[in-house]
């Protein structure tokens, strides 16, 4: 256990006290942090429009057409628009507004053709290509104004039809032993996406990081000397350990990090974040401690078969077409987080979820999806802890044969061997 201690204290030390572990760990959240609130800092009333607009169509129309795209926008839009009225008809006008766009006058001129409300398409002529919010916003103040038309002309009254048609809205909410938890399903959504980007994230970074170690230790022959004063798996396991435990310190800022946004969620809700998706964020200690064992136990099953690829080539060149066969079990969740978040009880999300090369991912996403029975928690748990003994044992095999090894990279035939002889 001294050896294990000795190798782990020096793995730790050698990564968090990097500048790109500081750097990493600090520019993550000031980046999330960043596309957040930049949006509403920086221009947030958007652009303002010029535009002129030319009414051939009925009086009506032009009015609900002009008061639509002219209303004051919501917060967050993304533009804004100045309208001028402009006399008489296209055809006499058109030269002179193409004359103004030419020489930024204006940002550009829209027309309403007489048939309009038959079916024409509006014009709508630039100086450069639209934005798609801008052409958005006077598709959506055209089909008001024509729908309206349309509805006056027949003898409706506008404002009872949209009461009558009115969209139904739905109440959700989530039934759990405290009661009910209303939120919304992007909500949802966008834990459960976040869980399993950093389950995969930092299970693919970290365990890299113990495979190149692992791989110079080999091609610079420092492991003769690490293994002349301590067994090979206890190498092994202290290396493990010590970037495990680099990567739950970063883990750990960042949840402090998060949990202080989640906090500040009516300050930082914005458009395109809204309060509930912040909301979603807050998880209960229970929960909480659950990730964060899923994360660790993941994270050593991925590093030992990391070990692994480490121990059995011999440049980086091979280990960049071998690792990607070590990550496929880890990506088999992601491909199926859809079905999993429609059905997190069904027969595909348990499977994976019991799984050991796919629990990591599978259950904790399972878990911020729905109730997951706590025999289920506690059998893919079991089945991590079976699946990292089986892997630490083949890794602690192999790598006690192939650090020593040099030469070409061994078969899956040679790989057997080395595992019976060590």
């Amino acid at each position: 256990m001294r050896d294990v201690l000795l190798v782990a204290r020096r793995e730790f030390r050698e990564r968090v006290a990097s500048r790109s572990f500081v750097v990493g760990t600090l520019l993550f959240p000031v980046l999330v942090l960043a596309l957040i609130l930049l949006p509403r800092l920086i221009g947030s009333r958007g652009t303002e429009w010029a535009l002129v607009v030319v009414n051939e169509a009925p009086t009506e129309l032009g009015r609900i057409f002009t008061g639509a795209l002219g209303a004051a926008p919501q917060s967050g839009a993304a533009n804004t628009y100045r309208l001028l009225p402009a006399s008489g008809t296209f055809s006499s006008l058109r030269e002179g507004l193409n004359a103004r766009v030419e020489a930024r006058g204006i940002d550009g001129y829209v027309v309403l053709p007489v048939d309009l409300v038959s079916g024409a398409a509006i014009l709508f002529r630039t100086r450069n290509v639209a934005s798609l919010e801008v052409v958005r916003d006077l598709r959506n103040a055209g089909n008001l104004a024509v729908q309206g038309e349309r509805l006056r002309q027949a003898g409706l009254d506008a404002a009872r039809l949209t009461a009558l048609t009115a969209p139904v809205q739905i109440d959700q909410a989530r039934v759990t032993p405290a009661g009910e938890e209303r939120g919304q399903a992007v909500g949802a959504f966008l834990a459960a996406f976040l869980m399993a980007f950093l389950m995969y994230f930092m299970t693919t970074l970290y365990g890299v990081a113990v495979m190149h170690s692992v791989l110079e230790e080999k091609t610079g022959r420092t492991a003769e000397m690490l293994m002349s004063g301590a067994r090979a798996s206890h190498v092994m396991m202290g290396k493990i350990a010590g970037v495990g435990f680099a990567a739950l310190t970063q883990v750990l800022i960042w949840a402090a990090i998060a949990t202080f946004a989640v906090s500040q969620s009516s300050r930082l809700a914005g458009p395109g974040f809204s309060t509930a998706a912040l909301q979603a964020l807050r998880i209960p200690p229970v929960a909480g401690a659950l990730l964060l064992l899923f994360f660790i136990l993941g994270f050593f099953l991925y590093a030992s078969m990391f070990a692994i690829v480490g121990a059995s080539v011999t440049s980086q060149q091979e280990s960049q077409s071998v690792q990607f066969a070590a990550l496929i079990p880890l990506m088999i969740p992601l491909l199926f987080l859809r079905s999993i978040l429609n059905a997190p009880l069904g027969w595909t999300a348990t499977t994976l979820g019991l799984v050991p090369f796919t629990a990591p991912i599978a259950m904790p996403t399972r878990m911020a999806a729905t109730e997951v029975p706590a025999i289920e928690i506690a059998a893919s748990l079991l089945s991590l802890l079976a699946g990292i003994v089986m892997v630490a044992w083949v890794a602690g095999k192999v790598y006690r044969v192939g650090m020593l090894s040099t030469g070409r990279r061994p078969t899956l035939a040679e790989l057997a061997r080395w595992i019976r002889s060590a």
